[in-house]
């Protein structure tokens, strides 16, 4: 079953969740704001900032995820979970900021990912841009979401990217991407290495 609701599942009301919503609703689609918490920390923010908005707050539930025609996860949440898994399994993409923002950019982007040091290395290019005299932006999981630096006048986006924001890409689209190093990290979240060396290639 594929739903042609056309309502997106916005799952998570953190930093990125509120940058997908913001962004989505600058786009004029619809959608539904979901959290796994029962009493989500920036639960009236989003109230007052969209307060057309559905906002179903608990353990997630597969009818509603079936409900819509594509689903977009905080890299905070597990696409392990059971009903994200059950709707995946259904047919519904499971994306997250990162493959949306892939499918906008008209400038060229930098992908740096790693168990250490990407935050300095992705500093670092973007001061490099900077000196360059590139009209650069530097973000992703370091500072500022994604969706947040879509512009028409940047030349150039430098990206942080984390395993739980890799793995709910199709396809990256970076101009260069680098893997600085891998080590053991979030086995509590990853079924073994293997798992999370996937993720980060």
């Amino acid at each position: 079953m594929i739903a042609t609701s056309k309502v997106k599942a916005v799952i998570g009301t953190g930093i990125t969740g509120l940058s997908v919503a913001r962004f989505l609703a600058a786009q004029g689609q619809a959608f539904i704001l979901l959290d796994t918490r029962s009493n989500p920390p920036n639960l009236e923010k989003v109230q007052q900032e969209f307060p057309n908005v559905t906002v179903v707050c608990g353990e997630l539930d597969v009818n509603t995820l079936l409900a819509c025609d594509e689903i977009i996860v905080s890299p905070g949440i597990a696409i392990a979970t059971p009903a994200i898994e059950q709707a995946s399994a259904a047919g519904i993409p499971v994306v997250g900021d990162i493959e949306l923002f892939v499918r906008y950019p008209k400038a060229p982007f930098v992908a740096i990912t790693g168990s250490n040091a990407k935050s300095t290395v992705t500093t670092l290019v973007g001061e490099m841009a900077k000196a360059a005299g590139i009209n650069v932006a530097v973000g992703g999981n370091l500072g500022t979401p994604a969706l947040e630096l879509l512009s028409d006048a940047v030349e150039l986006y430098v990206m942080e990217l984390s395993s739980f924001q890799l793995e709910t890409v199709t396809k990256l689209n970076a101009k260069v991407a680098t893997i600085l190093n891998i080590s053991a990290d979030h086995l509590d979240r990853y079924e073994n290495m293997r798992a999370y060396i996937l993720a980060k290639l």
